[in-house]
């Protein structure tokens, strides 16, 4: 109210006459002048009283003067409310005015007040612990058709800000269908005001609440509102978050080119900003992908990066950013068992959640359930169950379900880490009845708990019970999820176990075919839209699905049934997957794809060898590493959907027990060799024996690993000794021996600890060799037999490479003169220039020999040969063949393998843990990078990794013969044997001689020589097989001992 109409408004009152009601006439004029009086002299509480008592006094208006005093001093008495903050008084006061006679002059001032403080009344109710939002939606409607000017445009917002309040109120209680109405009203009034930044808040939330709801449609088509929104604005860190929301749903779903262009929109939003929220959010996102891909590394990277920013101090919302880069970093350390760093970060979490959290608040110790399950994998029930305790503590303050939920299924799993499984079960299921008490049984965290509750009862032997809640916990995954989901699959997985234990075996093998089936149908729908990246990231959760077939087959005595050969299309699967994966992507660009094309794979395949080789020091390559895997993903995506244009690229997974079996001739036997652990026995052993009559695979238990472990056998060649051949046969052979005909071929596929010996070599008590009663053939997967039966390869001429006498101590200038001999792409050479090592190669002079006569051998047979010999044999000359590559390669010199702990010791190779780069072959030259000296510019170190090979294309080459130590060794993986076997035959090589352990420098030259000669005789017409063992016959006539010939094994 303006000063004038405050002035007019003393005088007139200060001459008034009227009739007076409990004061007389003068003591209500008097009362009115000492009113006015206080408030000139801001003594406006007392004023606001004595305006109050006027108006008392004057309420029945029995005149014109009376209602003029009466308007005049309650509306005065308004205005000395609103001075005091009592909004509500002054809204009420002012809408009793309202309702009465007024003129329009009146009208005007008083409804100016009622919206004003009707404004300021309805906002108290928005806030605090006095939060009411009906009741604040109610007054500011009521009072928006008297609002206009500044308090309309204040006022008009904060009903759909009440919506939108509600509704996350109901949101963070999982009321979710009430919270979606909420916020789609709060979304209509935002979208009538034109408040974008508020739609698009309001919008995600919907998203969120869709998602959750497994409403993906809705999900996503909320977010693509947000999205196109977010970039109207400009906003990029509510971009980064919607994108994220979009790359999830993608990733959820299984559409994986979804979830490709996302990620790649997220690449290019990043790159166009300088907003420190908007980057953070991208590093944290980049280090939820490495982590689910298996990449620990680069995902500790990335969250790092992210904390640096959330404890830099001009960041938004530090506090809650901290707390997730905390909790991302302690997640991830507990994931791969640095445990001590984990306790760090869980511990760095809770103070920074409590120091904004009132110790009063329900939540306070919620943050110790992350430091519970840290101690519950570290095995320490003490202080485990001490974190459990502080939060139990305050649990009666907590009156939220899901949080509940979470508190007694930590508890649960703790107990049941530590076998106390009675407590676990009573834990589960007073979970199950707090859900209950707001859920139905169709919620997810409910179905999540019949599985739990399923796990327990078998672990208390109660099998019908678990076989009940697994059943339940099925049909509601399929309902939910979908049948063909992962969640589906692996609840009919769970079931099949339970049932089997509940001597339900027939409903078993169906479901855990059924499962199997599912998966590869799975398998084979995404893996053409996924990065070979991807596909290790699928593949490495999933693998157990299929190699575990085996031993419930067994204990299911389906031993020779559809079920068994079910197993066995799983098994063949499962081997070699990865590598058939990625040859494959290899094979199309080969056959089918562009120059380009091809040069794009060939530099992604650089790339990630330069990742591998500065991950030895992540800290200090960090920067590059983040950098070049950005472009790494970027090229795996794009030539991943470029391969699909050309072909699906999932060939390979068509091979089953019938493929097999049609390529086994009629005296030619499968043994396909499988492991799997036990918790009683620790890792088992079993065979598959395939041949071309059976109707089915035979499946045969062989022996625990823990058997030969007994024998006391400290080197491989000890296997092939009489002191401990005998028992090797027993626990390897004679339950096989059965089931196969002397002078029968028999193709078989190691596993695990038999990567290590050769069965053809095992010697018999009449002292001759297993080999000499059947033609072994060994092979790195069935799939290969299938393919060496299909395939006709045709190769253009004779030709071989042989490299031998190596020169392993080069001056830079001949290392530079060698270099410059090859036009390498620049591809070959992404690498440092300075590396470490600590110990030195030195020439191996029987290789020289070795090489000469190979050569005088070969070119009497009309061959065409290139040695390599002295200071020619270097890397680049290798890297050369790639693409053209001679039919035979011929390779004698230092081979080298190292585990993780060994490598340790060696400065060369210490940071790599993966078995490609500590396995590989010494080139000429190749001291000075072993010995960490600086290496000319340009010039390679001459170290070549399995890494290094496994890049190239040398499908040219029939045969690759490593004559040199330890090439026959590497990791054991169920899917296969990681070393330079993997990579010579990624690389596209036919046949592999190689040599399981170190073998004297002579007798492999005098091996190798025997090998070329039975090769070109006559008899033989180079038969590469037939020579091979008919030069190990010989060698092991003229040295008995087992050491010096039984190492060497040939491999197709």
């Amino acid at each position: 109210m303006n000063n004038a109409l405050l002035l007019s408004l003393v005088l007139f009152c200060c001459g008034l006459q009227m009739q007076a009601q409990t004061l007389t006439e003068a003591e209500v004029t008097a009362k009115m002048n000492e009113a006015f009086a206080l408030n000139n002299a801001k003594k406006t509480a007392e004023a606001l009283d004595a305006f109050l008592l006027v108006g008392r006094n004057s309420e029945q208006q029995r005149n014109e003067v009376e209602h003029q005093v009466y308007v005049c001093s309650q509306t005065l008495a308004c205005m000395c409310y609103e001075t005091l903050k009592r909004y509500e008084g002054a809204y009420l006061l002012a809408k009793k005015l309202m309702s009465g006679s007024l003129t329009e002059k009146e009208k005007k001032d008083v409804s100016h007040l009622y919206a004003m403080n009707g404004y300021m009344y309805a906002t108290s109710f928005m806030h605090g612990d006095n939060r009411q939002l009906v009741k604040a939606r109610a007054i500011l409607e009521e009072i928006m058709p008297y609002a206009d000017g500044k308090v309309r445009e204040y006022a008009q917002p904060k009903i759909p800000l009440s919506w939108y309040l509600e509704g996350a109120e109901y949101h963070l209680s999982q009321q979710y269908d009430k919270a979606l109405a909420c916020y789609q009203n709060a979304l209509k009034g935002f979208i009538e005001l034109r408040k974008t930044d508020d739609e698009i808040s309001v919008l995600r939330h919907i998203a969120e609440i869709k998602g959750t709801l497994y409403d993906v449609i809705g999900s996503e088509n909320a977010y693509k509102q947000a999205l196109y929104l977010s970039r109207q604005t400009g906003k990029s860190d509510a971009q980064m978050d919607i994108l994220k929301g979009l790359w999830t749903i993608g990733k959820t779903i299984g559409d994986v080119q979804l979830a490709q262009a996302y990620a790649a929109s997220i690449d290019s939003l990043v790159d166009a900003t300088s907003d420190l929220q908007t980057k953070y959010i991208y590093y944290n996102q980049k280090g939820n992908e490495a982590r689910d891909l298996g990449q620990y590394g680069i995902a500790e990277q990335w969250y790092l990066r992210g904390k640096d920013i959330a404890e830099c101090a001009d960041t938004k919302s530090v506090s809650a950013n901290k707390h997730l880069s905390y909790s991302n970093l302690r997640n991830l350390y507990a994931a791969i068992g640095r445990y001590n760093d984990a306790l760090l970060y869980a511990k760095k979490a809770i103070e920074e959640f409590q120091a904004h959290t009132s110790m009063g608040d329900a939540t306070y110790n919620m943050p110790y359930m992350a430091l519970a399950d840290i101690y519950r994998l570290m095995s320490d029930k003490e202080n485990c169950y001490r974190s459990l305790d502080k939060i139990f503590k305050t649990a009666s303050r907590i009156v939220d379900s899901k949080e509940l939920y979470h508190l007694y299924t930590t508890r649960g799993r703790c107990r049941f880490a530590f076998k106390n499984y009675q407590s676990a079960l009573n834990d589960y299921k007073k979970a199950d009845e707090l859900l209950a008490t707001k859920y139905p049984q169709t919620d997810g965290d409910r179905i999540s708990l019949l599985a739990l509750i399923g796990g327990v009862e078998h672990q208390l032997g109660n099998y019908t019970e678990s076989e009940q809640y697994y059943r339940k916990y099925a049909e509601y995954t399929k309902a939910l999820y979908g049948e063909k989901s992962q969640e589906h699959i692996n609840a009919q997985i769970y079931l099949a176990n339970a049932e089997g234990f509940a001597e339900n075996v027939t409903y078993g093998c169906n479901d855990y075919t059924a499962a199997v089936l599912q998966l590869k149908a799975l398998m084979k729908q995404r893996i053409p839209y996924m990065s070979s990246t991807e596909c290790e990231g699928l593949w490495n959760p999933l693998s157990s699905l299929f190699t575990m077939m085996t031993p419930y087959a067994l204990e299911a005595k389906q031993t020779q049934t559809p079920f068994t050969k079910n197993c066995y299309d799983a098994l063949v699967m499962s081997k070699s997957f990865l590598l058939e994966s990625e040859r494959s992507m290899y094979d199309v660009i080969k056959r089918m794809g562009t120059s380009e094309d091809m040069h794009n794979y060939t530099t992604l395949a650089s790339m990630k060898n330069q990742v591998k080789a500065w991950e030895k020091d992540y800290n200090a390559n960090a920067d590059s590493i983040l950098s070049v895997s950005r472009k790494i993903s970027r090229l795996e995506n794009l030539l991943t959907n470029r391969c699909k244009e050309y072909s699906d690229g999932t060939d390979f997974m068509d091979v089953d027990y019938d493929a097999v079996k049609h390529a086994l001739g009629q005296n030619e036997v499968l043994i396909d060799f499988t492991d799997y652990i036990s918790q009683t026995q620790g890792r088992k052993y079993a065979a598959y024996i395939i041949n071309k009559v059976q109707g089915y695979p035979l499946l045969k238990a062989l022996f625990a690993e823990r058997q030969i472990d007994s024998l006391g056998i400290v080197r491989p060649d000890m296997y092939y000794s009489e002191d401990y051949s005998e028992d090797i046969l027993k626990l390897l052979w004679v339950s096989l021996k059965e089931n196969v005909s002397e002078g029968t071929t028999i193709y078989y596929v190691p596993s695990q600890l038999l990567f290590q010996i050769s069965l053809e070599s095992l010697p018999l008590p009449d002292g001759s060799l297993l080999g000499s009663h059947y033609h072994f053939v060994r092979m790195s997967s069935a799939r290969e037999l299938v393919k060496m039966k299909s395939e006709s390869k045709g190769y253009k001429s004779n030709s071989a490479v042989l490299y031998g006498g190596l020169q392993y101590d080069l001056e830079a200038s001949a290392m530079v003169e060698e270099a410059k001999k090859y036009n390498l792409s620049n591809l070959f050479a992404l690498r440092g220039e300075i590396t470490r090592g600590d110990s030195v190669f030195h020439d191996l002079q029987g290789t020289k020999e070795e090489i000469l006569k190979i050569e005088e051998l070969l070119k009497r047979n009309k061959w065409q040969v290139s040695s390599y010999m002295g200071k020619n044999g270097t890397e680049e000359s290798f890297l050369n063949m790639h693409g053209k590559s001679p039919k035979l390669l011929h390779l004698a010199t230092h081979g080298f393998y190292y585990t993780p702990n060994r490598a340790e010791n060696v400065d060369y190779l210490k940071g790599y843990t993966d078995a490609m780069s500590l396995s590989g072959l010494v080139m000429s030259g190749g001291n000075a990078a072993w010995l960490g000296k600086q290496l000319p510019k340009g010039v390679l170190g001459g170290i070549l990794t399995a890494n290094d090979i496994a890049r190239l294309d040398l499908s040219n080459t029939d045969m690759v013969v490593l004559s040199a130590c330890q090439t026959g060794q590497g990791k054991a993986t169920s899917e296969e044997l990681y070393g330079l076997q993997r990579a010579f035959k990624k690389a596209g090589v036919g046949t592999i001689v190689m040599s399981l352990w170190n073998v004297s420098d002579k007798t492999t030259s005098e091996f190798m020589t025997t090998f070329y000669e039975r090769l070109a005789d006559k008899k033989n017409a180079w038969n590469k097989r037939k020579a091979f063992e008919e030069a190990k016959e010989i060698i092991r006539k003229e040295h008995p001992d087992p050491y010096y010939w039984a190492a060497f094994v040939m491999l197709d």
